[in-house]
């Protein structure tokens, strides 16, 4: 069975100081021990400021993340599987965003 985030794993397993998450428990990827990409049930979630959340459902380039609670997070956002080709680059902006963030 081919996973769906084989080319994004790849891609961020090189990179210093980011670890792909992939097993047990939570699966994504993290920067200095924190995560800023989740492999969510075949979609892949994302850690922006509340702005570029907003801008990136604006332009269509992804949708709310509802954790289950009701109201979707200000921080995350859901990029979907039919867009999986802007993965990688999206998922780029977001480890700047956050290794900005964390350093």
């Amino acid at each position: 069975m081919n996973d769906i985030y084989t080319d994004l794993k790849q891609f961020f397993s090189k990179i210093d100081n980011v670890v792909v998450n992939d097993g047990k428990g939570a699966q994504g990827i993290k920067y200095a021990g924190k995560m800023f990409a989740m492999f969510y049930k075949g979609d892949l979630s994302l850690k922006f400021s509340p702005k570029n959340v907003s801008e990136l459902i604006e332009s269509g380039q992804g949708l709310p993340l509802d954790p289950g609670t009701g109201t979707p997070m200000k921080d995350r956002i859901l990029i979907p599987a039919s867009k999986s080709k802007s993965w990688i680059n999206l998922t780029k902006k977001s480890l700047e965003h956050v290794s900005k963030k964390i350093i």
